[in-house]
């Protein structure tokens, strides 16, 4: 039986769209402080820190602690990407270097929990088997008086796994069971610390992006709405997130 080419097509390649849609959303924003009255002329963000066995990995010793610094680093540069390109201009700053003082706002945080999951699982199955999970928190502080002062900070939690895998490509028309099947494996393959690290930052810039539009300092066209848990996401144009492709 020959399938309509609408049914190829979402078969073989709506998994890799949802594996693109966020799984990361936001909780506990808290606004504090005097707010900014201004952008400031450049944000910048430390490396979070890691708290003992708050990953979960599958790694021990030297592999585990390769892992966490490659990981740290990675978020690190993801951040200020995603923040130079939706509010200011971003720079990492080493935790040796000293702090600047002035115009400045410093992006500081902590991995409450990572778990990685299984990636055969996801693949193979999906639907939350094996999924992954990164949960984090984030606090923005101003540089412009002598001691950092807090002004925004929140938690994020989610993961990857949700979509289904092989199994649930699975139907009587056998070529519409193989389409499905591969675009479910390619789709959760994408899944993983790599996707929700990424996911993770875009949802935090999210919040300072919305946070500095909410104190009429950013313009709308640049204004990026987050996920908050528990809610419908907000109608805007999608970011389908491919890992394997670099910007």
């Amino acid at each position: 039986m020959r399938l309509p080419k609408h049914l190829y097509f979402l078969t073989a390649f709506l998994p890799l769209l949802l594996a693109g849609c966020a799984s990361v959303s936001v909780s506990n924003i808290e606004k504090q402080g005097i707010p900014p009255k201004a952008l400031p002329k450049k944000v910048f963000v430390q490396e979070f820190s890691v708290p003992s066995k708050s990953f979960n990995v599958g790694r021990k010793d030297e592999a585990l602690e390769e892992l966490i610094k490659s990981e740290k680093h990675a978020l690190t540069v993801d951040l200020s990407k995603q923040i130079t390109k939706s509010v200011a201009p971003c720079e990492i700053l080493p935790k040796n270097k000293p702090l600047p003082k002035g115009d400045f706002w410093l992006l500081q945080g902590n991995y409450i929990k990572v778990h990685q999951g299984s990636r055969a699982l996801r693949i193979l199955i999906g639907f939350g088997a094996g999924k992954t999970t990164m949960k984090m928190h984030a606090v923005f502080l101003s540089l412009a008086t002598g001691k950092p002062s807090p002004f925004l900070s929140l938690e994020t939690t989610g993961g990857s796994g949700i979509s289904p895998g092989i199994v649930g490509g699975i139907n009587p028309a056998w070529t519409l069971a193989l389409f499905g099947a591969l675009g479910n494996a390619f789709g959760a393959s994408l899944g993983g610390l790599s996707a929700d690290r990424n996911r993770t930052a875009r949802e935090i810039t999210a919040v300072l992006s919305e946070y500095c539009y909410q104190q009429n300092i950013l313009p709308k066209e640049r204004l990026r709405l987050p996920k908050m848990l528990h809610k419908l996401p907000a109608l805007q144009s999608p970011e389908i997130i491919l890992p394997f492709i670099k910007p």
